[in-house]
């Protein structure tokens, strides 16, 4: 081989040394697919005893404090009152919920309400996947 005109020797030093290969990881420790945010995004409407019992089947924490079964079904049945919300529970009903859930929130008189109000709200959102401004 000709460099700048002049013959390379060939030696031993030229060569590419011994690159050792990657090491692959496992099939089995590949990264679960993540599950969708969102509870709208599986379905479109949901019923409201299935929506209660995807509730009462989620974690116990959300958003940092716990609620055991009865509070979460109590949340829901205050959130979404069965003369109001009839029989399904649509994204665009429990985004208008929040919406105004948060402005009760802001209007309340005492802190203890506002705790209340924000404490449902927050569970709320955890709940469905609904964040920011609705």
């Amino acid at each position: 081989m000709a460099l700048f005109g002049r013959e390379q020797p060939q030696s031993s030093r030229f060569e590419p040394r011994r690159v050792s290969p990657v090491p692959q990881k496992p099939a089995s420790q590949k990264p679960a697919p993540q599950e969708s945010k969102s509870l709208f995004e599986e379905k479109k409407d949901w019923t409201r005893a299935e929506f209660m019992r995807k509730a009462t089947k989620a974690p116990l924490s959300i958003k940092g404090k716990m609620y055991s079964s009865w509070e979460r079904e109590k949340i829901i049945n205050e959130a979404f009152p069965s003369r109001r919300f009839s029989t399904y529970i649509s994204e665009g009903e429990a985004k208008t919920r929040l919406r105004e859930m948060r402005r009760e929130e802001y209007r309340a008189k005492t802190g203890a309400e506002k705790a209340k109000l924000a404490g449902m709200r927050k569970y709320l959102e955890g709940q469905t996947g609904l964040k920011g401004k609705y």
